[in-house]
């Protein structure tokens, strides 16, 4: 139950070769979001483009139960990138510490919201239920599940809690990887 190839070119600005979306799945501005080839976006997931929009990049899976929320900021995922189950991208978020209203029906002058990008870049990888603000996550970065990212996570690393800290690091073999298939892609 996905999208047929003329309803992807009618909902997206911009659509690969070989993507697969499920027809369950909710998408707000989608004229600008752009689909690079070899994607897979699961069922129930929710992509939302605000003015800075989303691009996805190559062999990129969205697993089911995704929420992409892009009012506050840009989200880029690169290449090779996966969102496991549940995970949730957040580029704006109301500050109510300081006693400041909160939420979409109250007057922006009431509120203090912080906005910002998300980027992940090539082969990060972030794991079930985990919740990411405005950050960058490094190539071949890794979140944990359940964590919880609000600062940037560089390459390689391994991070995980709440708030995420490093744990370890990945290794380097997945670039020789990629070059490979890129190699067997004729590209």
């Amino acid at each position: 139950m996905n999208y047929s190839e003329s309803e992807l070119l009618e909902t997206f600005g911009s659509v690969g070769k070989n993507v697969s979306v499920h027809k369950t799945c909710v998408i707000f501005g989608g004229k600008r979001i752009h689909i690079g080839s070899n994607v897979r976006i699961d069922c129930f997931s929710m992509l939302s483009a605000g003015e800075h929009g989303i691009t996805i990049g190559d062999h990129v899976h969205i697993a089911v139960g995704c929420y992409l929320f892009g009012s506050g900021g840009k989200i880029t995922i690169g290449d090779f990138a996966s969102l496991s189950a549940r995970v949730s991208l957040f580029t704006a978020t109301d500050d109510y510490l300081f006693g400041y209203m909160a939420n979409p029906t109250v007057p922006d002058k009431y509120k203090k919201v912080t906005t910002g990008d998300i980027v992940l870049n090539k082969h990060a990888l972030v794991a079930c239920g985990a919740v990411l603000m405005p950050c960058t996550l490094g190539v071949a970065a890794s979140v944990a599940a359940l964590s919880f990212v609000n600062e940037n996570v560089a390459d390689f690393d391994v991070v995980k809690g709440c708030p995420a800290v490093k744990v370890t690091s990945r290794r380097r073999r997945i670039l020789d990887l990629e070059k490979q298939l890129r190699e067997e892609e004729g590209r």
